[in-house]
């Protein structure tokens, strides 16, 4: 059944953020002004304002121009005003395709300030070169405006309109930022929980219960007009993507990235992952709010899979113990005896999973890794105490001496793939001047360029794994003094726990039991963090 309602004329005003730069001249006051000026010179009474603020124009994914669109199509409309076609939009084909489909609805469009009318000039030639040249002006605009950030990022100015939880803009320089204290706190503590062991679900049900502010309930506390919906009001409600998500961003070690993802096209809202390598990574930006150990460590937990037992406990080595013989993890599990205690052991999981044509079963108890652990960690403290000036001489001879020829060596390979990489960039551009000169043919250009780009694109990848491998061994020539660090606040220790191990041992790795001389032997190496191996360490089995 047909509207019978009067019909209206519809005054579309729209503003994006780049378009705000150009004054007050585009505004969207300004526009419903000359529109509707232009309504009571032309005794226009009836109309209705449709105002899309902060839209971009290459598509027309806007809520006013749907809402207006949808107007149309029930016929409540018959004439349509914008101030000239850039504010209508900037695709040239889209604008051509849905004045188009006014003129199949009878509806009249009208750009003011362009002097053009559907219903007078219906075959003026300049609208659809105004079209493409607002197309154009929008694709410089994008280029213009990409570029502008990117040289922003490259500088180490942060972009973004949000800052990341547990920072604040600074007063002083919106692009800079610094720690705010009781978010920061809430960051560190889960780091130290993941650094632990603990989950993201058990993560996320320790701050519900203990009523901790959500990210986004913690900044609408201070900003409390910036979300426009209800969800932020659901104050205590953490979720597993929250945890994973600060847990995953390294903003927190004083880096600002940019570019982890992009548009499909200028016209697009879809986003695609972009390879890190092509990521932009600046370095000490802003006041780390944790260290790079505490990151590491964190991270490494994480890696780990880590079941509870029947007690509903995670047990305290999870993570830490690896078969000698083939790599993989040692998997734990639990009896519970007659006198309602629990008996624990471990054992390889290739050979529980797979049987022993995979491997062997490198059983070992947990009382045997429990006391064998807690002693050796006691023989390393009591040798510090004794003297920690030989302690420390021995650590620097043992940290340092390997560490400084394999970063020299990949130093080199670094600086030989970096010119390299420059210098496919400079044979790609004389194939293409070849080529366009007809000196080399179509097919042995593409053949040529195919080779070169998957050369670089090698290259490339193997630049991030070139540069944490310095990173880490730079990190190892200082491991003297972050072990001593360390062990300098601990006097002695009496029993263990998951926050002593994961703070001192990297992973124990446990050899199958060997016979020798009637007697069973099985030999434990304990690695500790940052220093490695400090003594060969032989259990024997009871």
């Amino acid at each position: 059944m047909k509207n019978k309602q009067p019909k209206k004329a519809a005054l579309y005003c729209r503003l994006s953020v780049d378009d705000g730069r150009m004054g007050e001249s585009v505004s969207i006051g300004s526009q419903k002004l000359l529109l509707e000026q232009y309504c009571k010179d032309h005794a226009i009474d009836n109309y209705e304002v449709y105002d899309d603020d902060g839209y971009s124009g290459t598509n027309f994914d806007r809520p006013a121009f749907q809402r207006m669109y949808e107007d149309i199509q029930n016929g409540l409309i018959d004439t349509v005003l914008v101030k000239d076609q850039s504010r209508f939009g900037r695709s040239y084909i889209e604008v051509g395709m849905y004045v188009e489909k006014f003129k199949e609805l009878g509806v009249r469009f009208i750009a003011v300030s362009d002097n053009y009318d559907s219903m007078k000039n219906e075959n003026d030639m300049m609208f659809p070169m105004r079209n493409v040249l607002n197309d154009y002006f929008a694709r410089e605009a994008s280029i213009k405006t990409k570029t502008a950030k990117k040289a922003k990022a490259k500088a180490g100015q942060y972009i973004g309109s949000k800052p990341p939880f547990g920072y604040k803009l600074d007063p002083n320089d919106r692009h800079h930022l610094v720690i705010d204290e009781p978010a920061a706190e809430t960051v560190r503590k889960i780091f130290r929980m993941a650094a632990q062991g603990i989950g993201y679900n058990k993560t996320t049900k320790i701050f519900r219960e203990e009523k901790v502010l959500t990210p986004i309930a913690y900044f609408n506390l201070h900003n409390p007009d910036y979300f426009k919906s209800d969800y932020w009001r659901k104050e205590f409600d953490w979720h597993v993507t929250s945890i994973r998500v600060i847990l995953e961003n390294e903003v927190y070690l004083g880096k600002l990235i940019y570019g982890k993802q992009r548009c499909k096209s200028m016209k697009s809202k879809e986003k695609v992952k972009v390879p890190r390598e092509d990521w932009i990574i600046v370095e000490n930006c802003h006041e780390p709010i944790i260290s790079q150990e505490l990151w590491d460590e964190a991270h490494r937990m994480m890696s780990t899979k880590r079941r509870p037992t029947l007690t509903g406990e995670v047990q305290m080595f999870a993570g830490l113990l690896y078969c000698a013989d083939c790599g993989h993890a040692l998997t734990y599990s639990q009896k519970e005896r007659k006198d309602g205690t629990y008996h624990g052991a471990y054992s390889c999981w290739m050979y529980k999973t797979h049987g022993k044509e995979y491997c062997a079963s490198h059983y070992i108890t947990y009382d045997v890794v429990y006391k064998l652990v807690l002693k050796d960690i006691r023989r390393v403290l009591k040798s510090y105490r004794k003297n920690k000036d030989e302690f420390r001489s021995f650590l620097d001879s043992k940290c340092s001496d390997s560490s400084a020829k394999k970063i020299i060596q990949h130093e080199h390979e670094l600086e030989k793939a970096q010119g390299r990489i420059a210098e496919i960039d400079r044979l790609l551009n004389k194939l293409y001047e070849d080529n366009a000169l007809g000196k080399i043919s179509d097919d042995r250009y593409a053949q040529m360029t195919k080779t070169f780009e998957e050369e670089q694109a090698e290259l490339k990848k193997a630049i991030p794994e070139l540069t944490y491998e310095i990173t880490t061994l730079k990190a190892r020539s200082d491991a003297a003094d972050k072990f001593t660090k360390v062990i300098d606040s601990y006097t002695d220790i009496k029993e263990l726990n998951a926050d002593i191990l994961n703070e001192l041992i990297d992973k124990i790795v446990v050899h199958h039991k060997e016979k020798l001389y009637g007697k069973t032997y099985q030999q434990v190496e304990i690695y500790y963090r940052f220093v490695g191996e400090l003594k060969e360490t032989v259990a024997k089995a009871a």
